[in-house]
């Protein structure tokens, strides 16, 4: 499986429907506007993201890691030639054959597309044909309600609720654990 995730990380970009495409990032692909999307409390406000400052130097430190790291599949998405959003397959276990999944729409004006729809679609597909993984995980707060759905059109089922998990905003709200197993011949 390591390999194949090496393999994974340097092959060309390629295409999720008609124009939609992932890429593994490096240097060259952080611009402004990725830094600009990290920074953005609207579009990181249910991510922990929103508790840090993105700046360039750790930007590139976490593309980095990301690029030697064995057990995390990191790309960018990209529609047309523009860059979107990212998604992740991370923590990868290789023992167990699972994976987290995580992702972003950073760029505003490509919301409500479907493009996270056909993203998450894509990259479950990688890890359960290409990965042979058998359990891929996403948690979300219970308040993001877009997150939810989309996951839940993507087959994922909600597995537990982690009560006040999460501050957000002056309070406290649910986690919500969601999972897709692959289907199997048995």
């Amino acid at each position: 499986m390591i390999e194949t995730i090496a393999q994974l990380k340097s092959a060309p970009p390629f295409l999720i429907g008609n124009r939609l495409s992932f890429k593994t990032l490096n240097q060259s692909d952080i611009l402004s506007p990725y830094i600009d999307w990290m920074n953005d409390l609207e579009v990181v406000r249910y991510t922990e993201q929103r508790f840090n400052l993105t700046t360039w130097d750790n930007t590139i430190f976490y593309i980095n890691q990301m690029a030697e790291s064995p057990v995390d599949l990191f790309y960018g998405i990209y529609q047309d030639e523009t860059h979107v959003g990212t998604i992740k397959l991370g923590a990868i276990n290789t023992l167990h054959k699972t994976a987290d999944l995580s992702y972003i729409i950073g760029a505003k004006e490509y919301w409500g597309l479907g493009i996270a729809s056909l993203s998450i679609e894509a990259m479950t597909e990688i890890g359960f044909s290409k990965l042979d993984l058998v359990k891929i995980s996403a948690g979300v707060y219970a308040n993001n309600i877009a997150s939810s759905r989309v996951l839940e059109k993507n087959g994922f089922v909600l597995e537990g609720v982690r009560k006040v998990q999460c501050s957000y905003e002056d309070q406290r709200v649910d986690g919500l654990l969601y999972g897709k197993v692959q289907k199997t011949g048995a």
